[in-house]
């Protein structure tokens, strides 16, 4: 089971954060000090480590040094300060990344996405296809029913697309309708995300990560998430739809 640190000397944040990692299945420790951190760090191994930068004695962004001397494990910044005075404070510092609280479900899977594959998430739902008589087989997952339909339209004539509205749906294609040549992906989606799709993929189908092209307005934030040398493409929404069927064509020429 994936164990995730939390460092925070907020006792009501800790737990809430707790609860949360549980929620989905996640083992948790937590630590309010200095004190606290080297006596966890010694007994536990943990997966990930969420850290509070406005510790007492140490900044958060200065632990990175005596975390790593026991484990070597990524760590991401976790903070009330503005967007731009966390940005800041993670780029002077040896974190892998950085969280605006609160601290939600989606910004957590997406950090465990990133930097962590260890859990196997689960779900289900219903998809409808649009075939072209195409060969190549495309997987549309978009929330958006009007740019859904001008994906398909502008697709039509090189792919099969199926398309579906959210994560359970395109985990549930995934698992029982084989192999696609390219999966188009949205960031937000309700239920599952997209960041819960690309946690299945590193889990499961690997090699698909790079037919994968990521279709997103999501901010920095949940953008440093994503390893640009992981996936096909990222379009930060709004693109041209021309732009993306370049880009599928040449994926189905590989």
């Amino acid at each position: 089971m994936l164990t995730i640190l939390i460092v925070d000397d907020n006792p009501s944040f800790r737990a809430s954060a707790a609860r949360l990692c549980q929620a989905e299945g996640f083992s948790t420790v937590t630590a309010g000090d200095l004190h606290e951190l080297s006596q966890v760090l010694g007994t536990s191994k943990p997966d990930l480590v969420l850290v509070d930068i406005e510790l007492p004695t140490i900044p958060g962004h200065r632990l990175g040094a005596l975390i790593r001397s026991r484990h070597q494990v990524p760590i991401v910044l976790i903070s009330a300060l503005s967007e731009d005075r966390l940005r800041r404070l993670f780029e002077a510092s040896d974190a892998d990344g950085w969280i605006c609280k609160p601290l939600t479900r989606d910004k957590l899977i997406a950090a465990v996405t990133r930097f962590v594959t260890k859990q196997k998430p689960e779900a289900s739902s219903t998809a409808r296809t649009q075939d072209s008589g195409a060969a190549f087989r495309v997987l549309l997952v978009e929330d958006e029913p009007i740019i859904a339909s001008r994906i398909e339209s502008a697709l039509a004539s090189i792919a099969s697309v199926t398309s579906v509205t959210d994560g359970d749906a395109a985990i549930e294609c995934l698992v029982n309708n084989g192999r696609f040549g390219c999966i188009l992906l949205d960031l937000t989606l309700p239920h599952l995300s997209g960041f819960d799709v690309l946690r299945h993929l590193m889990l499961h189908q690997p090699e698909s990560l790079k037919n994968t092209i990521v279709m997103t307005a999501a901010t920095d934030e949940s953008l440093q998430f994503i390893d640009p040398g992981a996936v096909a493409g990222l379009l930060r929404k709004p693109f041209q739809i021309g732009a993306l069927a370049e880009m599928v064509e040449g994926i189905s020429r590989r």
